[in-house]
Order: C-alpha cells, then structure tokens, then sequence
C-alpha cells in the first residue's frame, strides 16, 4: 500500500531512459538518491526530536506525579483529623468542680 513494486520502478527506469537519455540518466540517478537520502534524513531527525521531546515531557510529568506522593499536600481532612493541642488543667476543670473542692 502506497509503495511502488518491482514493475513500476522498471517501468519508470525505462521511461526515464527513453526521455532523459543514457548519457545524463546516471547523474540524474545520483541526484535524486542525495535528495532522497537528504529527505530521509530530515525525516528521521525530526521524529527523533519529536520523541526525545515526548520523552522529557513524559519523564517531567512522572518526576512531578512521585514528588507530589512523597510530599502530599495538607488538606482540609488531614487537619481535622489531628488531634487538638493539650488543655492546660485549668481550661479542664469546670467553675461548679473547683467550688466544691474549697
């Protein structure tokens, strides 16, 4: 799908042949491989820009996910669920219990 076979590269060979002629076909050969060398080249620089880009992109965003498990942010619920500072024992005793005690 989308390549070309065996058949219609002889058939382009022989065409180019007969239009081009047997002197300058080798150099025009020549030239189109550099350029297509070149374009694949190109090609492949890119993807593998692409994918290194991917790359950090991906590897931030787990770095951010472990740090963010290892230092979890205080909440709401975190904090009502700590216990309250101790009450001196003065803040303990009720008014009626220390009448009772005179």
């Amino acid at each position: 799908m989308g390549g070309a076979g065996f058949t219609e590269m002889l058939l382009l060979a022989v065409i180019a042949l007969i239009v081009v002629g047997p002197q300058r076909l080798p150099r025009i050969a020549r030239t189109v491989g550099k350029l297509t060398r070149q374009a694949r080249n190109a090609w492949q620089g890119l993807q593998s820009e692409l994918q290194a880009e991917l790359d950090a992109d991906h590897n931030r965003k787990i770095m951010e996910a472990t740090q963010a498990r290892a230092n979890p942010p205080e909440s709401s619920e975190q904090a009502s669920t700590e216990e309250p500072p101790p009450e001196t024992a003065s803040e303990n005793t009720r008014p009626d219990e220390s009448a009772d005690r005179n």
